[in-house]
């Protein structure tokens, strides 16, 4: 029976639609009986009815889309699950059809029609208060509690979405790469599918950086067959070791790093693709039963460094201790021909599934122990969810806060610490002892002054390291400060400063109002005088709130304010007015810098200058200026995507712009002095500053100079890498460089 003859596609569109389908049958197939089949064949049916003829931009037909969300769902992320395949063929039938929810709780039950309904919540975002990307992460987080497949079919759609990315304008590109960074990725990593986030990272790779894309790929070719004999001398006595002692069968594989870990290792080191060491890693994979397979991997482990020298600081230990995510296995890089080191993977067959699908492949499990049709979450995934609940449940968090409150929490990788009663607590890889602090208790937290990590007194701002015990020292007189937030790394420690702040700036506006009306009131004045907004643009605060809060924390003098106000009622005329704001250092405009007419500055996170790639962010401040590379202006594009626009340079006035550069080099005597030379003397440039921290023979700074243009700095960058001992100049920026001295 012909699926698609009443619709007006080509006979070729036909067939690849049918093959589409036939590929999904086929993947169900293992989870499928005939009258499951048979109920997918009518959902099919139905999405292909009311899509009809629908297209992608693209141009090819739009079911074609639902079908591979559904088979990546099924195939990649391993969710075998009949009502999920279903809903994930129906999750844009609400929102872009006349389809309703009752035909399909009708047609298909209320489950399936519960699974599109959150899915179609989450993409009719349109709130006034928040970005569409800060309320889809609220959304995703608050279905994932529920239901998580609704969070694995969302991962499906937009993996597809990136996959058929090429047929959109770069402007809109740039939006779903930096939401799918901020949001998609992190969620994806957190929920342990880990070839689902490598592939999302080397598509944003692969369009936002194309060059360092293809020589990486074209590296990873040209070395594949020298790489794959390296391999197998490798792996050859290993094999006969595990044959003779080792009674259960075994499989050994080798997996290549991610182009996108290869260049970010890359940056992060400042080494060439020929100096990154482990591109490649051994896995070994056993199939014991699950009562004895910690001993054999043990055993394996055993027999791999008795046949290679390992490195002690690379074992990783996750099968007494598993990740969050539910990864279990063994780790230890050891020491292989040619003095190279390898790292070796070694687990059971359980242990690699759960790690190809992470903590879906533990619903597996459950379902085939408890006999059940619905997944339901791992133990792993329970804590997570709990953890991130109060921040959810907060009505006085916006979605935006939320996003960035919540986003280090499931970004990072963990660290394991230890109470002093021994009790273990997981926090995000980067956190400090105040993280610790609050992990225990909101008023520990809150009170914390100092630490004991491994009965040493440490500050705290202490980044935690595995196996750390941490004592937290508290004082009833210690609260929290803004410079706290700066290092704290948890969403949840994050929020209770915040709280407190925000209490205390409460409080201080409310003390700085009763100052200034009384005040106004022995001046005269009320409160909706000229002068105060003279005053406040005088002040460059951008609100009265504002003024309240400096006056009532001491911030601002209360006879500035007095004399401003006394010397402006002098003022009777225009030229007496001029005379006083010159006395005052008043600003007559914003200088001409070759951009749009309006208030604007430039970002000290990474130093645009002429000619770079810029984009905009509209602040409350006024337009900050970032470069497109930027990891911040790709934040603030996830974050509220509306706020953000691309701009360009005009006919440039002669003016200086503020750069930096990011330098590294040899420890020696005489090096300063060579790099102000090149920079002075040579191109005849001013010095802001430089902050350089030393380690042993080595150094890292940071320069901040002046220049007129981009063309200008590559100049000084060339220059500067002829000095004798400077291993790395390049242009300094936040998230990039990997330093902040």
């Amino acid at each position: 029976m012909p699926i698609v003859g009443k619709l007006t596609f080509t006979e070729e569109e036909k067939r690849h639609i049918l093959r589409a389908y036939r590929r999904l049958l086929r993947a169900c197939a293992e989870f499928l009986d005939r009258p499951g089949k048979a109920e997918l064949r009518r959902a099919f049916r139905l999405a292909l009815e009311r899509h009809g003829d629908m297209r992608r931009r693209t141009g090819e037909p739009y079911i074609l889309h639902p079908l591979a969300v559904a088979h990546i769902l099924v195939k990649e992320i391993g969710l075998k699950d009949k009502g999920a395949v279903i809903a994930a063929l129906f999750h844009d039938l609400v929102e872009d059809t006349d389809t309703s929810l009752e035909l399909i709780a009708q047609e298909f039950g209320p489950t399936i029609a519960r699974l599109v309904e959150a899915l179609t919540k989450i993409q009719r975002v349109r709130s006034p208060l928040d970005s569409e990307q800060a309320e889809t992460f609220r959304k995703i987080l608050l279905t994932m509690a529920d239901d998580i497949r609704v969070a694995l079919i969302k991962l499906a759609d937009r993996l597809h979405n990136l996959r058929t990315l090429q047929g959109l304008h770069p402007d809109k590109q740039a939006k779903i790469l930096a939401e799918t960074e901020y949001i998609y990725i992190p969620i994806a990593h957190r929920l342990g599918l880990y070839e689902i986030r490598s592939e999302m990272e080397d598509i944003i790779l692969q369009l936002r950086e194309p060059e360092a894309y293809q020589e990486i790929a074209q590296k990873l070719q040209e070395t594949a067959r020298e790489r794959e004999k390296y391999i197998q001398r490798f792996i050859q006595p290993i094999e006969e070791r595990l044959r003779a002692e080792l009674a259960v069968p075994y499989k050994i594989e080798s997996r290549i790093k991610s182009l996108s870990s290869i260049y970010q290792k890359m940056k992060r080191q400042g080494v060439r693709f020929e100096e990154v060491y482990d591109i490649f890693a051994v896995r070994l994979i056993l199939d014991s039963p699950p009562e004895t397979e910690k001993a054999d991997c043990w055993r394996a482990y055993s027999i791999v460094t008795s046949l290679y020298r390992p490195n002690l600081n690379r074992l990783r230990d996750w099968i007494s201790q598993p990740k969050p995510t539910g990864y279990e296995a063994l780790h230890v890089t050891v020491m292989g021909p040619e003095g190279k080191w390898v790292e070796v993977q070694i687990r059971s067959r359980r242990m690699h599934e759960a790690a190809e699908y992470g903590l879906v492949a533990h619903w597996r499990y459950k379902q085939a122990q408890n006999g059940r049709s619905t997944p339901r979450s791992d133990e792993a995934l329970e804590a997570w969810l709990n953890r991130i609940r109060s921040l959810l449940e907060n009505p006085e968090l916006s979605s935006i806060d939320l996003l960035s409150e919540l986003h280090p929490d499931i970004t990072h990788e963990e660290v394991y610490v230890f109470t002093p009663k021994g009790d273990l607590k997981v926090l995000p890889a980067g956190a400090t002892v105040l993280d610790f602090a609050y992990e225990i208790h909101s008023e520990i937290g809150r009170h914390a002054i100092a630490a004991k990590v491994n009965g040493k007194p440490v500050l705290l701002n202490y980044v935690l390291q595995n196996a750390d015990q941490v004592e937290v020292i508290t004082s009833e007189r210690a609260e929290p400060t803004e410079e706290q937030l700066t290092f704290v790394r948890t969403g949840r420690a994050r929020l209770k400063i915040r709280e407190y702040l925000k209490q205390q700036r409460r409080q201080a506006i409310e003390k700085g109002r009763e100052i200034f009306e009384w005040r106004l009131r022995h001046l005269g004045l009320r409160a909706d005088d000229p002068i105060i907004r003279e005053l406040l643009w005088y002040l460059r605060l951008p609100s009265l709130e504002e003024l309240w809060y400096r006056l009532g924390t001491h911030a601002l003098d209360l006879a500035r304010v007095q004399e401003f106000i006394r010397l402006k009622r002098l003022a009777q005329h225009t030229s007496i007015v001029d005379q006083l704001s010159q006395q005052l250092g008043l600003l007559s405009g914003a200088p001409e810098v070759g951009l749009e007419e309006e208030p604007h500055t430039y970002a000290t996170c990474c130093y645009p200058v002429p000619f770079d790639s810029i984009m905009g962010y509209v602040s409350a401040e006024g337009l900050v200026i970032h470069r497109t590379t930027c990891k911040e202006i790709h934040r603030l594009l996830s974050l509220d995507g509306s706020k953000v626009r691309p701009l360009r340079w005009t006919a440039t006035p002669r003016k200086t712009f503020l750069a930096a550069l990011l330098l590294e080099g040899e420890d020696r005597q005489g090096m300063l002095l060579d790099i102000v030379k090149v920079i002075s003397l040579r191109k005849r440039k001013n010095i802001r500053s430089i902050r350089i921290e030393g380690k042993a023979s080595y150094f890292q700074g940071i320069m901040e100079l002046y220049v007129y243009n981009e063309q200008e700095l590559v100049g000084i960058i060339r220059a500067l890498s002829e000095v004798r001992g400077l291993l790395r100049v390049q242009r300094y920026q936040v998230g990039l460089n990997g330093q902040n001295l």
